[in-house]
C-alpha cells in the first residue's frame, strides 16, 4: 500500500506540472526595444533562458476600446502589434507564458505608432474617367488590409461604393453613370475599424459610350475568315481546309474557330441577347467541344465600330457559375480589314481579361447574373481603333481539368461610325499571325 501511494503521489505531481498546477511562471523578457510602424510596430527583446517558457504575449487596448492580444513563439525574439488609429502614446503589457499557462509579471511599454496606413494609402488614391464610370485606384505598399469607401454626389444625391483589398495596387469602377460632372470623396478603414480622414478628390465627368446592337453581327466561319485562301475542292464542307501554303495559321491558337455547335451549345447564342438561366432551363450558351486550348470564335459585326468596354456572362446550367467549363480568362483581337476577298488579316491585340470571383457568395452569384464588365484599356480608358471584325479567344477555364469552355453571352460597348479619337495599340508583340 505504501508503494502504491508513493507511485500515485508521484503521478499526481507529474500531472500537475503538465497542467500548470505547481510550476512557477517563466521569467520576464529583457532588453526590450520598440520600432514604430504605421498603426503599430514591433518589439525586439531577449527571451528568458527557461525550459518552461513557451511564448510571448502582448496585450493592449485600441481606440475602439477592444482589447487586442498578439503572441509569438519561444523561438522568436520579435513581436508585432497593430491596430492603433492615432499617433499618441499607448500602453502595451508584454507577458512571458509558460508551458503550464502560468504568466510572468508584465513588462510595461509605452509606445507611439506612426500614422496609420490608411492615411498613407489615402494620399495615393486617384480617380479617372472611365466609360459611363468613374475609376478609383490606389497603391498599398505595405499590403495592409483596408476597406475603401468612394462616394460620388450629384444633384443633392450621393452613393458610396465599398471594396476591401490588401493588394499593392488595386482599383474598382463605379458604373452606370451619366456623362455629367460628379463630386468624389474617398475614405479608408483598416482591419480594426480605424478610419482615415475624408479626402476630396474633386469633380470628374465620365466618358460616354453605349451598348452596341448585335442585329448585324454574324459568325465568321473559317471559310469566310480565309476568303479566297480557302480550298473548297472537297465537297464535304466539314473536311475543307485552307490551301496548303496557309495551313500554318489554321490552328486553334491562331486563325481557326472552335466548334460552331456542340450538343445544345451554338456559337450564335453568344450574341443573341439572352443569357443562360438554370431556372428557365433555356440552355443559352456556346460550347467549344473538346478540342485544344485555347479556343477562339471570330465575328463580323456588319459595320464599323469603336469599342470601349466588354461584358461577358457565364454559363449557368447545372450550377456551373464560377466553375465547370466556364471561361475564366479571355483575350480580344480586332481587325479593320477593308477587303475580305483574301481573308481577314491585320489582327490587332486589344487585351487579356480575367474574371475574379468575389469572396462573398451572394455577391459572387449577383456578379455572375449581371455579367462581368471590363474596360478594354483599363490603364488608359479610350476607344479602340475603328474595326469591323473581332476575335473572342477563350484561354483558361475555371476548372483546369476541363477540355472545353463555355460562355453564355458577350456584349460590346462603344460607338458606331469610327469617328471617335483613339490611340493605337502599344503592344505590337502581342498580335496574332495574320498570314
Amino acid at each position: 500500500m505504501l508503494a502504491a501511494t508513493a507511485f500515485l503521489a508521484v503521478g499526481c505531481d507529474d500531472d500537475n506540472d503538465n497542467n500548470g498546477g505547481g510550476a512557477s511562471a517563466p521569467a520576464q523578457i529583457t532588453n526590450v526595444t520598440f520600432t514604430p510602424q504605421p498603426g503599430g510596430g514591433y518589439f525586439l527583446y531577449t527571451y528568458p533562458d527557461d525550459e518552461n517558457f513557451l511564448y510571448t504575449r502582448a496585450e493592449y487596448i485600441i481606440d475602439s476600446g477592444e482589447k487586442i492580444s498578439k503572441t509569438t513563439s519561444c523561438y522568436l525574439d520579435t513581436l508585432f502589434i497593430e491596430g492603433f488609429g492615432s499617433v499618441k502614446e499607448y500602453q502595451v503589457k508584454i507577458y512571458s507564458v509558460g508551458r503550464n499557462n502560468a504568466t510572468s509579471e508584465p513588462v510595461i511599454m509605452n509606445v507611439t505608432p506612426l500614422p496609420t496606413a490608411t492615411e498613407t494609402i489615402l494620399n495615393t488614391v486617384q480617380i479617372k474617367s472611365g466609360f459611363s464610370s468613374i475609376i478609383a485606384e490606389w497603391e498599398n505598399e505595405t499590403e495592409a488590409k483596408i476597406t475603401a469607401y468612394i462616394t460620388i454626389s450629384i444633384d443633392g444625391r450621393e452613393a458610396t461604393k465599398v471594396q476591401s483589398s490588401n493588394l499593392k495596387k488595386d482599383q474598382f469602377s463605379i458604373e452606370n453613370l451619366e456623362g455629367r460632372s460628379y463630386k468624389v470623396t474617398a475614405r479608408l478603414e483598416d482591419n480594426y475599424g480605424n478610419s482615415s480622414s475624408v479626402r476630396d478628390l474633386g469633380e470628374i465627368t465620365p466618358k460616354e459610350d453605349y451598348e452596341l446592337e448585335k442585329d448585324k453581327w454574324s459568325f465568321l466561319s473559317d471559310a469566310l475568315l480565309y476568303g479566297n485562301k480557302w480550298d473548297k475542292s472537297e465537297k464535304d464542307e466539314t473536311k475543307q481546309k485552307p490551301y496548303a501554303e496557309y495551313q500554318d495559321t489554321w490552328t486553334y491558337d491562331s486563325l481557326r474557330n472552335a466548334a460552331a455547335s456542340y450538343f445544345e451549345g451554338r456559337v450564335e447564342k453568344l450574341f443573341n441577347g439572352e443569357t443562360d438561366n438554370a431556372d428557365l432551363l433555356n440552355l443559352d450558351y456556346c460550347h467549344t467541344g473538346p478540342l485544344s486550348f485555347p479556343f477562339s470564335y471570330f465575328f463580323d459585326l456588319g459595320e464599323t465600330v469603336q469599342a470601349s468596354r466588354v461584358r461577358v456572362w457565364q454559363r449557368d446550367y447545372g450550377g456551373q457559375f464560377w466553375g465547370g467549363q466556364n471561361c475564366k480568362t479571355f483575350e480580344l483581337y480586332i481587325s479593320d480589314d477593308a477587303d475580305a476577298t483574301d481573308g481577314i488579316t491585320g489582327w490587332e491585340y486589344v487585351g487579356r481579361y480575367t474574371i475574379t470571383k468575389p469572396s462573398d457568395n451572394t455577391l459572387a452569384n449577383l456578379a455572375a447574373r449581371e455579367g462581368h464588365e471590363f474596360l478594354l484599356y483599363p490603364d488608359d480608358p479610350r476607344f479602340t481603333k475603328p474595326f469591323r471584325y473581332f476575335r473572342y479567344k477563350m484561354c483558361v477555364p475555371f476548372v483546369s481539368s476541363m477540355t472545353s469552355i463555355c460562355t453564355s453571352e458577350i456584349t460590346l460597348y462603344g460607338n458606331t461610325g469610327g469617328n471617335q479619337p483613339y490611340a493605337p495599340s502599344v503592344t505590337p508583340e502581342a498580335t496574332t499571325p495574320t498570314e
